[in-house]
């Protein structure tokens, strides 16, 4: 173990360093050669969980600090970390996270290739009101303002990828006894709830194509080539101040919402068909602070 690790002490330390200072430290030195991040950062970030899980109260343990709860709790409670930030503590998190796993097995770390990691921009609520305004002076017609329904309930009601809004049929949607309105997602076993917001019109999108597709319902071809793209290029809003509808951007909508209602991540991920919920670091970006108020009353649950 490197000197700059056994000597390692956060400044201004809390009285709950010392209780998981040396967990911190096995944990840095196990796994520093393996995340390309600079050891003081990976220090500075880790003791911050450790002491964050030892006030919540959970094991004093670093597989348990790196469980993805754990780390959700950090980043949303941390009054200290900006958007930015807490983006990027979240990703290098899951890298150690990762690097320990692959460690503990007796395995090299597995080699990363860069990629973008920026996210479409979620739209405002001011967005989504101009959004349906506009769809709903469309023609009355399928391709009109069916369309634009369907990109809205699945885009931003169910977080479905384009692809996946392609495929959907009226069949595909159910409501149950409780008015929720799920969609089974074809080609994969993800069942997911639609929000409040555009349940109703999903429901009646759904009634009306029966076995036929709610985008575009009398196409013969599941998923056209530039079927949207062209669709949004022909209609899109003539007015500036209307955004134009983007998949991407209702989808990213629609995570976030479930972000700032403090949704479980692994739900949430879940139902977005995502491998994990560290893959929902870069939307924490456009995830409000959470006030120690609203912190308190989390962390203590039911009284």
């Amino acid at each position: 173990m490197s000197h700059a690790i056994l000597r390692y002490r956060p400044k201004g330390a809390p009285p709950e360093w010392e209780a998981v200072a040396d967990g911190v430290r096995m944990l840095v030195a196990t796994v520093a050669d393996h995340v390309p991040y600079p050891l003081t950062t990976v220090l500075r970030v880790v003791a911050m969980l450790a002491v964050n899980a030892e006030r919540a109260g959970v094991p004093r343990d670093p597989a348990v600090w790196l469980e993805q709860p754990t780390i959700t709790r950090y980043v949303l409670t941390d009054t200290g970390l900006k958007g930015g930030t807490s983006q990027t503590y979240s990703a290098l998190l899951s890298r150690v996270r990762e690097a320990l796993v692959w460690v503990e097995r007796g395995e090299p770390a597995r080699p990363h290739l860069r990629a973008d990691r920026s996210r479409a921009e979620p739209y405002s609520t001011s967005d989504l009101t101009r959004l349906d305004v506009w769809a709903s002076n469309l023609p009355p017609v399928p391709t009109g303002r069916g369309n634009a329904r369907a990109m809205l309930a699945l885009g931003g009601g169910c977080g479905l990828f384009p692809a996946e809004m392609l495929a959907v049929r009226g069949t595909d949607v159910h409501v149950l006894p409780s008015d929720a309105v799920v969609v089974r997602v074809p080609g994969t076993n993800r069942l997911v709830v639609c929000r409040s917001l555009w349940e109703q019109a999903l429901a009646e999108l759904a009634r009306r194509a029966g076995p036929r597709y709610l985008y575009a319902p009398d196409r013969q071809v599941e998923r056209p080539k530039n079927a949207i793209s062209n669709w949004v290029a022909r209609n899109r809003p003539g007015d500036p101040k209307v955004p134009v509808p983007d998949m991407r951007r209702l989808r990213a909508t629609w995570i976030v919402s479930l972000l700032r209602d403090h949704v479980p991540t692994d739900l949430i991920a879940k139902a977005a068909g995502l491998k994990s919920a560290a893959a929902l670091a870069p939307y924490l970006a456009w995830v409000p602070e959470i006030s120690r108020e609203a912190a308190v009353r989390l962390l203590r649950g039911w009284a």
